[in-house]
């Protein structure tokens, strides 16, 4: 009699499991939206205009490369690059995360917005972010452009110039054999090439820099590119992305950092494995809080979840805020989000601007 019993208890389980195989997608589905908590329901996607009481979130564009953040007057230059129309344009918001102006310039630009934002072409520099001059200018000299400088002339040359230099930066040649020094004076850039494989050059692992040259590091920073808050790097496309550190592992359910997962919605059922045509992964949505300012935005967006208890969602986010020394002197942050199109349609990819709400704005003013 209990063997009877074992076999159909085992048939009746190995029924509900066919069912719930067959209506699995229907059946996770209704649990998701059964459990789904009530104050999460107004959550909008980031491009619906998500706000908390005093901030507000707007889209600003596609294609960010680089968030820069000039220390002294508080602005911000973001550059996009549009790579298969062969160009960079670089946008100016002010302290309040307003956008006021652009300059576009073509792949003839070597080094690209820096330290000191300035945008540097074989021949030309561009100082635009903190002049407001759009026009290529030429440089003071270029010395040892054709690599033929006396050595004895380069080195007192050199020394020189770097010491009175109000700031100082350099590029990597496109082979890595030379490093070409510009140095700012009060008159203009001057630029100035190294020897060929000077043994001064050298690759540091831990630096941010594509080279090095012993002893003389960059000079000046006015201008700070930011990191993500989430993953500690530089954007993808910036001209820092080696980022050669590792990720520091961000836990999305911890109180203390600044996103936080609050749930996931199933929706669709995305794939299933191959072959054997199993449940592998789900679509749906992440409902996070953003913690700025002491204030929490709530939002939604587009996430993919392995199939599984213990799976957390894909949320391909990044939060950018200015660094901690100046974090009392500015109310903008920076969002970019980046999904695949398979996914879905709803959220928008490209980077946002968080900053203080209109309506509060009118009234300070």
């Amino acid at each position: 009699m209990r063997k009877k019993n074992i076999l159909i208890a085992l048939a009746i389980f190995i029924i509900l499991i066919i069912i719930y195989l067959a209506k699995f997608t229907f059946i996770n589905i209704a649990l998701s939206n059964l459990s789904f908590p009530d104050q999460l329901k107004h959550y909008p996607y980031l491009n619906q205009g998500a706000q908390s009481e005093n901030f507000e979130v707007d889209y600003l564009f596609y294609d960010p490369a680089n968030i820069d953040y000039d220390t002294e007057t508080g602005n911000f230059i973001i550059t996009t690059a549009h790579v298969n129309q062969d160009f960079e344009v670089y946008h100016k918001l002010d302290a309040k995360g307003n956008s006021i102006d652009s300059l576009v310039n073509d792949s003839s630009a070597i080094h690209t917005f820096h330290n000191e934002g300035v945008v540097f072409g074989e021949d030309y520099f561009i100082d635009w972010s903190t002049s407001g001059n759009k026009n290529r200018q030429p440089f003071i000299d270029f010395l040892n452009q054709d690599f033929k400088m006396d050595e004895k002339a380069w080195e007192e040359i050199f020394e020189t110039n770097y010491k009175n230099a109000l700031a100082v930066t350099y590029k990597t040649s496109a082979d890595w054999h030379s490093l070409t020094f510009y140095f700012k004076t009060s008159k203009g850039w001057l630029a100035m090439n190294t020897f060929k494989n000077d043994d001064r050059i050298y690759q540091d692992m831990g630096s941010e820099n594509e080279l090095d040259f012993k002893g003389y590091p960059i000079k000046g920073n006015r201008f700070i590119a930011l990191k993500s808050s989430i993953t500690g790097k530089y954007p993808l496309l910036s001209y820092k992305n080696q980022n050669n550190v590792e990720n520091q592992p961000y836990n999305w359910t911890d109180p203390k950092n600044p996103v936080i997962l609050k749930y996931f919605k199933k929706e669709n059922l995305q794939g299933r494995a191959p072959y054997t045509g199993l449940p592998q992964t789900w679509g749906g949505d992440v409902y996070l809080t953003l913690k700025h300012k002491s204030q929490l935005i709530g939002f939604k967006e587009i996430a993919l979840k392995a199939v599984g208890f213990s799976s957390e969602p894909k949320i391909n986010l990044d939060l950018y805020q200015v660094p901690k020394a100046f974090e009392n002197k500015s109310d903008v942050a920076f969002i970019i989000l980046s999904y695949g199109t398979n996914i879905g349609d709803r959220g928008g990819n490209g980077i946002y601007v968080i900053k203080k709400n209109s309506y509060i704005l009118s009234i300070q003013t």
